[in-house]
């Protein structure tokens, strides 16, 4: 394997766990999409064939290559050697790993890569959450330190790390960052009131949204408890869940034993939910455990204040009574009250446009992009990234 060719793009693969989509997966894509535009190379793999449902390549731009070597077992020599293969053939110069998983592949395949291979590690957790992935951690801890480069996506979530001994050859926080041409909120009114109607919203209804898979983390069950106590106090709220999930059913059996049967609508699985984020006067994100919320930013960018639970980087991109507001995690009663002082149309309006203000200056994939460039750039033609914060 040679060095990088003079005027030769440079080749990045990106290495994501599954098609399955979740926040690791869709800042994947659209950083892929994104450095595809800044005329690097991109090529995407996923290493599991599963899927949630979701057409990963459709999402992808034209002219970037996907393909899924087939992971059957944790270690999978067969699909170690056809990354391989394609690594060599296609000259790849850089890994780019989505999540901790990947990682082992991409270790592997630099020691029998036969040239120089950049890694980098995007981190997309903060505290393990499951025995599964306290034992993941601890056993690729020793490849996070032969990482070239470990990015962290808010400085909560570097700290916190840090703090735990967690260590690469570099490390760096880039923000998240959200296509703000695709996340513009262009829907007309008809467009609005007729997918409200389809779950038994009007036009005038106060309505609060969750967007995201349903997993016991994700705590549908405290948004839903928390619309049942500002009704109970007077308030006419209507909730929209957004997405399925494994604790739907549980979710579904809150609602009917709260007689919030007319009052809450859950949409199943949508292959786009833009149009249904902007249905939405506010949207919520209870979540017991998150880093810095890729459906909160979605959210923001399509002009909506969010009420987000104190986690995470939460605090890095809500100001309470700016853009939105926080809460502790948990404090169902807490979160009621927000959603109480959301009812006032101006107020959710004054928000809501400082929401797309704060997406638009600090959290956009233009400048999210612009940084990782730089970046990877650095590490292909020097070798070596300085370790400092980007923010």
């Amino acid at each position: 394997m040679s060095e990088q060719a003079p005027g030769r793009p440079i080749h990045v693969l990106f290495l994501l766990v599954s098609q399955s989509i979740g926040g690791a997966e869709i800042h994947a894509i659209a950083l892929a999409n994104g450095l595809q535009a800044a005329r690097f190379r991109v090529s995407l793999a996923y290493l599991k064939d599963e899927s949630d449902g979701a057409d990963l390549p459709q999402q992808l731009n034209a002219g970037i290559a996907v393909f899924c070597p087939g992971v059957r077992r944790k270690f999978d020599v067969a699909a170690l050697r056809k990354l391989l293969v394609y690594c060599k053939r296609e000259a790849v110069d850089l890994v780019v790993c989505a999540n901790p998983f990947p990682l082992l592949y991409a270790s592997a395949l630099r020691s029998l890569y036969g040239g120089p291979l950049k890694i980098v590690e995007i981190l997309h957790s903060t505290e393990p959450f499951t025995v599964h992935a306290r034992v993941q951690m601890t056993v690729l801890r020793p490849l996070f330190r032969m990482t070239d480069l470990l990015v962290y996506v808010c400085n909560y979530q570097r700290t916190f790390w840090e703090r735990n001994f967690l260590s690469a050859r570099c490390s760096r926080v880039i923000y998240n960052g959200v296509d703000l041409a695709r996340f513009s909120n262009n829907f007309s009114e008809n467009d609005i009131a007729a997918f409200r109607a389809r779950f038994g919203f009007g036009d005038k209804h106060y309505l609060v949204g969750v967007c995201g898979y349903m997993r016991p983390e994700k705590a549908h069950g405290d948004l839903v408890a928390a619309i049942a106590m500002a009704r109970a106090r007077g308030t006419d709220v209507k909730c929209l869940l957004i997405g399925d999930g494994p604790m739907r059913k549980s979710v579904e059996l809150l609602v009917r034993n709260g007689g919030l049967g007319e009052h809450v609508a859950i949409t199943g699985l949508l292959g786009d939910v833009r149009l249904a984020v902007a249905a939405c006067d506010v949207i919520a994100v209870p979540s017991r455990n998150e880093t810095f919320s890729m459906a909160a930013l979605e959210s923001m960018a399509l002009g909506k204040p969010v009420i987000m639970s104190d986690v995470g980087g939460a605090a890095e991109m809500v100001g309470s009574d700016a853009n939105g507001y926080l809460y502790p995690k948990g404090d169902i009663a807490a979160l009621s009250q927000r959603i109480e002082l959301l009812a006032d149309g101006a107020r959710r309006a004054a928000l809501g446009r400082q929401a797309w203000e704060t997406v638009a200056t600090r959290f956009s994939a233009a400048t999210m992009v612009a940084m990782y460039a730089q970046v990877l750039s650095g590490l292909v033609a020097e070798g070596k990234v300085a370790s400092h914060v980007l923010s």
